[in-house]
């Protein structure tokens, strides 16, 4: 309370018992400036001024309170009734314009009204807050389709720039680079599905390590691979940023025995427009973890990569002896792994990986060229074998598999042959896969319809019920049903407050409670925004017409 007058300043703070009628006075100045730090320390959510006082009248403290908490309500007592005085405070925001004398009933009576207002806008607040927690998943699946479309190389340095501010990341830096992760389990298990708790568990803890870091960018890619976008104000700060990640990573994955990681780091760029370069460098060393049986880092500095993070492959080397060469040591298992878990895109770097790991002269031999594409079509007869008992309805045999000897000339022709294969065999689990997730989202829609009323469904227990990861189940979620899990179960329980409203007598906080909404405001605030009236307006607007 401001007021220069020490009588009437006495007067209101004793006449009205605040506490009683759930006020507190937290502060009284005898002017202007005396008041504003004050109120600025005490944050009052009512302002009662006096407009004519010494060093600094009411309108003007009231402008400057205005400006910097305009949520407040400001009461002006003035002892003149004047029209001009009137419509200033009204430019300003006051939101009562009281003649003196005023008795306590009267102020208290408009103090009540403004008390109910700022109630009123809080519970607004807090809505609009949950309401933003709620559709966070719709801000993660924005902003990992907005650095995949950036990584890829398909958005502007513009849009990049603007569409990377509006959804609160910051790209603009001197050096990028992109580092991608994948975690396999070591016993070999097909699918990500069956092991999605803990690569989701891991996922999660290398997320966290990442949280307060504001030169690192995050989001899960199709096939289950962590992405990293790295920026650095120089190529000293990138390197030192990129090799405590690693050690970070290496020590959360030192509690995990029985799954293999794989880390790679592309080449630095220094420019926007080049990320994609760097993610096509990393992807084309992440190819090899298909033959690897140990985890691996794959680092390249100044051109070359360190032995200490390089592991040795199993069974081939790039100074194989042909005269010498056990045929057996070519496996089944690394194209039978890259079946499991690779994808489309990566069928290249892979092929062309798979034939460097023997060297140039294993290549050039055609005996060695004929074993391996029978390795890969027994390879591929056991992956089709594989998914046929996981429920896949076995399909067309691809044509590479129905003539197994045929003959290839030069090492062109035997990799033609494995990309073909390949693409034909990612083709069909990529098939069965999408049958797998409709069946997923048509058990998670029903979990919905049956669980709708408990105010702690979330993504994450929607999740966990189908067993699916939570970032792989909102892609896909959206994907099959064309909106993010939030908005359909919003929906669900839209539709249902709706019958309720219109078929019962229910009150409407019980109506929204029997939905799943604990708080009343809340279920009201979201039934506006959804269906663009509140409750009660929905009710009678049916029952009129």
């Amino acid at each position: 309370m401001v007021e220069d007058e020490y009588a009437i300043r006495e007067g209101i703070k004793k006449s009205i018992r605040w506490e009683r009628d759930g006020f507190e006075l937290v502060g009284e100045a005898g002017d202007g400036e005396v008041a504003f730090p004050k109120i600025l320390k005490t944050k009052p959510d009512i302002l009662i001024t006096d407009i004519r006082m010494p060093f600094m009248d009411g309108l003007e403290l009231s402008r400057l309170v205005k400006k910097e908490m305009p949520g407040i309500k400001i009461v002006v007592l003035s002892g003149y009734d004047d029209f001009n005085y009137a419509r200033e405070a009204i430019s300003i925001g006051v939101e009562e314009y009281i003649l003196k004398p005023v008795s306590e009933e009267s102020l208290m009576e408009e103090l009540k009204k403004l008390a109910d207002s700022v109630r009123a806008e809080r519970r607004d607040d807090e809505a609009k807050i949950k309401y933003m927690r709620d559709r966070e998943e719709i801000r993660m699946l924005e902003q990992q389709k907005f650095l995949h479309d950036m990584i890829d190389g398909k958005l502007s340095i513009q849009d990049s720039l603007t569409l990377g501010k509006e959804l609160g990341i910051d790209i603009a830096a001197e050096y990028y680079s992109v580092v991608l992760m994948h975690v396999f389990s070591r016993k070999g298990e097909n699918n990500i599905d069956a092991y999605s708790g803990t690569k989701e568990e891991i996922y999660s803890r290398v997320k966290a390590i990442y949280n307060d870091v504001e030169n690192v960018y995050l989001y899960e890619q199709v096939g289950d691979v962590l992405c990293f976008l790295e920026k650095a104000d120089s190529s000293e700060e990138m390197r030192e940023s990129i090799l405590k990640g690693i050690e970070a990573i290496k020590t959360v994955m030192q509690d995990y025995k029985d799954v293999l990681y794989f880390v790679s780091i592309g080449k630095p760029v220094e420019r926007i427009r080049d990320v994609n370069i760097s993610y096509e460098d990393a992807s084309r060393k992440f190819a090899e973890r298909y033959m690897l049986d140990e985890s691996c880092v794959f680092f390249e500095e100044n051109g070359s990569r360190p032995a200490a993070v390089r592991h040795d492959r199993k069974g081939i080397s790039a100074d194989i002896d042909l005269n010498s060469i056990d045929i057996n040591m070519i496996s089944q298992k690394t194209i039978l792994h890259f079946l499991k878990n690779g994808t489309l895109s990566e069928i290249d770097a892979f092929t062309d990986e798979y034939f460097a790991s023997m060297g140039k002269e294993a290549v050039e031999s055609l005996m060695l060229r004929q074993y391996v594409l029978v390795e890969a079509m027994l390879s591929a007869a056991v992956f089709m074998k594989d998914m046929s008992t996981e429920g896949g309805t076995g399909g067309e045999l691809p044509k590479e598999l129905s003539n197994p000897m045929e003959y290839v000339s030069s090492a062109e022709d035997a990799k033609d042959y494995i990309r073909r294969l390949l693409t034909s065999m990612l083709e069909y689990r990529n098939k069965i896969s999408d049958m797998k997730y409709t069946e997923t989202i048509e058990k998670a829609k029903a979990y919905i319809q049956d669980n709708y009323q408990n105010d702690d469904m979330s993504l994450q227990t929607v999740a966990s019920f189908v067993n699916v990861s939570t970032n792989h189940f909102s892609a896909i979620f959206r994907r099959e049903t064309g909106d993010t899990f939030i908005d359909y179960l919003t929906s669900v329980r839209m539709e249902k407050a709706k019958t309720l409203l219109v078929c019962t007598a229910m009150k409407t906080s019980d109506v929204g409670f029997e939905v799943g909404y604990r708080d009343p405001h809340y279920f009201s605030y979201i039934f506006k925004k959804t269906v663009g009236m509140s409750p009660k307006e929905y009710r009678k607007s049916k029952k009129e017409s």
